[in-house]
């Protein structure tokens, strides 16, 4: 069964309208998706190259050891996404949420961040490199290990926070 078969049955499956709860092991992705709810998905070993995710939540989902090249993220909500071992590669996220996520090992190189909410999150051992952006806030955010070299973030605020 193909990935954006897989991810689509997980939809319907949230929705109630038939599919089935799902998750992409050692899978390939380069598809456009919007208005999913893939809430409680897990991605392991999977990667995507170009995808794009719309207005799509990822509520409690988990995420391990994936690629993610040049995909885009807008309007998406990743609360309490659990992410380990991921690494981002030119990808942009714009207006998202990831209030109480958790991130460790994973790194992001040459991302752009834009209008971004980090309530409540934890990394660990987490590469920000090269990345730019503007509009990024959080308050309590915790972070040890945490690399933000030859990045540059505009009108960042971070309210309580403790990196490194």
């Amino acid at each position: 069964m193909s990935a954006q078969q897989i991810i689509l049955d997980h939809d319907k499956w949230r929705k109630g309208v038939g599919g089935a709860p799902a998750g992409l092991s050692g899978e390939s992705d380069a598809n456009a998706y919007a208005g999913l709810d893939l809430n409680l998905i897990t991605f392991s070993a999977s990667t995507f190259t170009g995808s794009s995710f719309s207005a799509t939540t990822f509520k409690d989902a988990s995420w391990s050891s994936c690629q993610f090249q040049g995909c885009t993220f807008s309007k998406c909500d990743f609360e309490r996404l659990r992410m380990a071992g991921c690494t981002f590669t030119g990808c942009t996220f714009e207006s998202a949420a990831f209030q109480g996520a958790e991130w460790s090992q994973c790194s992001f190189r040459g991302c752009t961040w834009t209008n971004l909410n980090f309530d409540n999150c934890q990394w660990q051992a987490v590469g920000i490199l090269d990345c730019g952006g503007t509009s990024i806030t959080g308050t309590n955010l915790r972070g040890a290990q945490v690399d933000f070299t030859g990045s540059n973030f505009q009108h960042m605020e971070l309210t309580n926070a403790r990196i490194n």
